[in-house]
C-alpha cells in the first residue's frame, strides 16, 4: 500500500465554520483550492499509508495536495516550471519607450532618467522581435508599452505597434497591445489612432481621491493632477477597456477613503473594466514608505468595497516571477538592451541588446542566480515567485519572513468559497508536472 505525504506546496489553513471545523487547502503549484473537513485531513496526515476513502486520496493526489513518500519535489518543481519557460503559444514583451516622466510620484521605485526611445533603436527592437514571431510562430503576441510616462513618446508607440501588427496581421497571428500610463496625457484622438493597430486597454495608476492623490502623485511641478485624469478618462471612456491600478500606503489610514475615488468614477460615468488594489513597497535606499503589504484585510476591505460597486476583483494568487527567466517574454530598455524588469534603472542587469541578441554568458549567470536553500527547498509559494522575488531583496524578506506565505494566497479565496462546502474545487485545473 502507499505511503503519501503532504506536499510541500500545499498551504493548510484553518476556516471558520459554524457548522464544522474545516481546512483550506490551497496547491501553490497546481493552483488547486478546496475546502476539506478537519478531521479528514488530521486522519490522513496521522496516518501515511492513508487506508481513508480511496475516492478522497485520489483527489487529493491527483490535484497535488498529497505526493508519494520519496518524491522529491524541488526536481518536480523544476519540471513544471520548464513547461511555462519555455512555452511560445503566446509571446509578451513589455517596452520602455522613455524614462521621462511627468509626473513625480512620492513613492515611485524609479528615479527618472532623461532618456527615450529613438525612432532607429525603436525599427531594430521590432526587426528583433519580428524575428523570434517568425520562428516560434505564436498563437499570439501580446506587448505593453510604458515608462516613465509612455505618452510623452506616443509616436515611438504608434509606429512600433503599427509594425507589430502588421506583421502578425499577415501571419495570422492574434496581436493586441496595452499602455500603462499616470493619465495625465490621454486624448480620444490617440487612442483612435492605436486602437487601428491593436490597442486593447490602457492601465492608468491612481491612488485615492482627490487630497489623497494629488500627494502621493503630484506632477512634475508639484501641481495637482486627480481632476485632470478624471477629465481626461471620462473622454476616453467608452473608447477602450480602462483598468485601474490603484496604490495604497498599507501603514496609513489614507486607504479608508478610496471607496470616494470608486464613487467619483461612478458619479463620472467612467466605464471602468477592473480595478486592482496594490499596496505600496518600499523602494531600494531610504523610503517612508516601508509598510510593504501590510494587513492584508486592509486589501480585503477595499476589494469588497470595489464589487460592492460592480467591479469584481481577481482572486487569483499575486506573482513575481521574473522575465528573464521566461523565452517567451521580453523587456526592452530605452536603447535597447534587453533587461529582466521594468522595474530596474535604466540598463540595469542587462543580458541583451536588439542589435546583439541575447548574451548567452550574461543570461546564464542571471539564469542561474542562486536562490537560499530555504527557498528552493523549503518555501511552500515558489511556484508562485518561481524565485522572481530574488530580484528585489525587500521583497524576498517579506516572504520569508511569512507576511506573504500565508495571508494573500488563501485569505482573499475563502471570502468566496467559504459557504460552498467540503471538498468543492475552484481557480485552475491541474497542470501536468
Amino acid at each position: 500500500m502507499a505511503f503519501f505525504k503532504k506536499s510541500r506546496f500545499t498551504v493548510d489553513i484553518a476556516v471558520e465554520n459554524s457548522r464544522e471545523a474545516l481546512i483550506a487547502l490551497y496547491q501553490t503549484m497546481t493552483g488547486a483550492f478546496i475546502l476539506i473537513p478537519e478531521k479528514t485531513w488530521s486522519y490522513i496526515l496521522s496516518d501515511p499509508v492513508a487506508p481513508a476513502d480511496p475516492a478522497a486520496i485520489d483527489m487529493l493526489c491527483d490535484q497535488g495536495f498529497l505526493v508519494k513518500e520519496g518524491v522529491d519535489e524541488t526536481i518536480v518543481f523544476e519540471n513544471w516550471k520548464q513547461q511555462y519557460v519555455h512555452d511560445f503559444s503566446t509571446l509578451r514583451s513589455k517596452v520602455l519607450v522613455t524614462r521621462k516622466c511627468n509626473n513625480r510620484c512620492r513613492y515611485c521605485i524609479l528615479d527618472p532618467e532623461a532618456r527615450e526611445m529613438s525612432p532607429d533603436t525603436a525599427r531594430a527592437m521590432d526587426r528583433f522581435y519580428i524575428e523570434i514571431i517568425q520562428e516560434k510562430n505564436p498563437q499570439r503576441v501580446e506587448d505593453d508599452y510604458l515608462g516613465g510616462e509612455p505618452l510623452l513618446n506616443s509616436e515611438i508607440i504608434l509606429e512600433s505597434a503599427a509594425r507589430r501588427f502588421y506583421y502578425c496581421l499577415g501571419r495570422g497571428i492574434e496581436y493586441g497591445f496595452t499602455i500603462t500610463t499616470n493619465g495625465t496625457l490621454l486624448r480620444p484622438s490617440m487612442i483612435s489612432g492605436m486602437k487601428e493597430v491593436g490597442l486593447t486597454g490602457i492601465r492608468v495608476s491612481l491612488a485615492g481621491p482627490a487630497p489623497v492623490h494629488d500627494f502621493l502623485r503630484p506632477s512634475k511641478n508639484n501641481g495637482k493632477t486627480y481632476d485632470l485624469i478624471m477629465e481626461n478618462l471620462q473622454a476616453v471612456s467608452g473608447l477602450i477597456p480602462i483598468n485601474i491600478e490603484c496604490q495604497y500606503d498599507s501603514g496609513a489610514l489614507d486607504f479608508l477613503s478610496i471607496p470616494e475615488m470608486l464613487d467619483d468614477m461612478g458619479e463620472r460615468h467612467i466605464a471602468i473594466e477592473n480595478i486592482t488594489f496594490t499596496p505600496i513597497l518600499a523602494r531600494r535606499g531610504e523610503s517612508p514608505y516601508d509598510s510593504g503589504m501590510g494587513d492584508p484585510k486592509i486589501l480585503q476591505y477595499l476589494m469588497q468595497e470595489a464589487e460592492k460597486r460592480g467591479y469584481l476583483q481577481d482572486r487569483e494568487a499575486p506573482s513575481n516571477t521574473c522575465m528573464a527567466d521566461f523565452r517567451a517574454r521580453f523587456v526592452f530598455d530605452t536603447d535597447g538592451s534587453i533587461i529582466p524588469c521594468p522595474s530596474l534603472q535604466g540598463g540595469e542587469m542587462a543580458y541583451g541588446h536588439v542589435t546583439k541578441g541575447i548574451d548567452f554568458v550574461s543570461e546564464s549567470q542571471l539564469l542561474k542566480r542562486r536562490l537560499p536553500d530555504r527557498c528552493l527547498n523549503k518555501c511552500p509559494i515558489l511556484p508562485i515567485c518561481m524565485g522572481g522575488a530574488a530580484c528585489r531583496p525587500w521583497f524576498m524578506r517579506r516572504i520569508l519572513t511569512g507576511s506573504i506565505v500565508i495571508t494573500i494566497p488563501i485569505v482573499f479565496f475563502l471570502k468566496i468559497t467559504s459557504d460552498r462546502g467540503p471538498l468543492r474545487f475552484c481557480l485552475r485545473e491541474r497542470i501536468s508536472a
